[in-house]
């Protein structure tokens, strides 16, 4: 009998490492014969994201299918996940979506100039100090940041159309009651463009727009993954609950903030692309 192993996404995604060790783990196992990644994540930084995906793509190459359960929200970088999945089965009342890219610059120019301070900045380039909080953006470092964010998305785009083409076509057919044959790459293309604006979804809408395959819960996960990987019988079922200790940002996002993410963000004092549910 082989085996299903369950990876738990569980909050913001901003380090790459734990689950890449375990994608490896499971992967070169052989009685691990499926992977189901648990989402339960608004997203996380670009980068990390991207890095996950990858691994998971060397999986699924392997021959090993995976299948991907969205819990109370799986939206942003969340869902970038779970479009590497063979299969995503949805809660109808996930939130889920949320395609898109952002950054985010704090600008304190105005209380600056009220308490009488002023940073002295010298930079190499105009662009070197792009993002500074001393004072507000030009035009121009807006248009360049916004090239940035665009390429970023557009990434994010082509991931989710390679993953999830033919679903999204169905579902163009639904919608104009003619056969999938009849729908071009390029309207089903556009189509995910549409409902890549960043807009939330319900699990149940996802799934009319075909970006879920199934609505259902966890154990319907399991079951897909063991239908698909032609497992039979009762599931043999293997995980690895990471332990995570709060540090002073988190207990200070939960008392100020309301948001772990957003205290982990000042505490880690840096810029970056993100794939977020906002």
């Amino acid at each position: 009998m082989g085996q299903v192993a369950v990876i738990e996404f569980d909050g913001a995604i901003y380090d790459s490492r734990y689950y890449i060790r375990l994608i490896h783990k499971y992967g070169s196992n052989p009685f691990v014969k499926a992977l189901v990644l648990r989402i339960d994540s608004p997203g996380g930084e670009v980068g990390p994201v991207q890095e996950i995906v990858g691994e998971l793509r060397k999986f699924r190459d392997s021959g090993k299918p995976v299948v991907s359960s969205l819990a109370g929200v799986a939206a942003s970088g969340g869902y970038y996940l779970a479009s590497a999945s063979d299969r995503i089965v949805s809660n109808p009342g996930t939130l889920t979506g949320s395609i898109g890219v952002l950054m985010e610059f704090p600008d304190a120019e105005n209380l600056l100039k009220k308490i009488g301070v002023k940073f002295v900045v010298v930079k190499s380039g105009r662009f070197k100090d792009t993002g500074s909080f001393a004072r507000s953006m030009t035009e121009e470092e807006l248009a360049q940041l916004r090239r940035t964010v665009n390429d970023v998305y557009e990434q994010f785009l082509d991931e989710v159309w390679e993953g999830r083409r033919e679903p999204i076509k169905e579902a163009v057919a639904r919608l104009r009651g003619v056969p999938v044959s009849k729908v071009p790459a390029r309207e089903a293309r556009q189509f995910l463009r549409e409902m890549a604006d960043g807009r939330v979804m319900s699990g149940r809408e996802a799934k009319e727009a075909g970006l879920v395959d199934e609505l259902g819960g966890f154990d319907d996960a399991i079951e897909t993954a063991m239908r698909v990987a032609g497992l039979h019988g009762r599931p043999i079922i293997v995980s690895e609950r990471r332990r995570k200790e709060p540090g002073w940002a988190d207990l200070l996002g939960s008392w100020f903030l309301g948001s772990e993410p957003q205290a982990s963000r000042l505490a880690r004092n840096r810029v970056s692309l993100q794939y977020m549910l906002h």
